[in-house]
């Protein structure tokens, strides 16, 4: 019964750590989509700057 315990909070921990890297690499997604979408915006005003003057 002690090995069965053992083994249950051992899963247990496995399992939170799972959590908090995915939780994680989510927060990197998002992250990455921003910085993304704030380069596109930079390129398409330079762009813009570019052709207009």
């Amino acid at each position: 019964m002690a090995r069965r315990r053992v083994g249950f909070d051992a899963l247990r921990r496995l399992r939170r750590l799972v959590d908090a890297e995915r939780v994680r690499e989510a927060d990197d997604a998002r992250l990455a989509q921003r910085l993304a979408i704030a380069l596109a915006v930079l390129a398409g005003l330079t762009f813009l700057l570019l052709t207009l003057r």
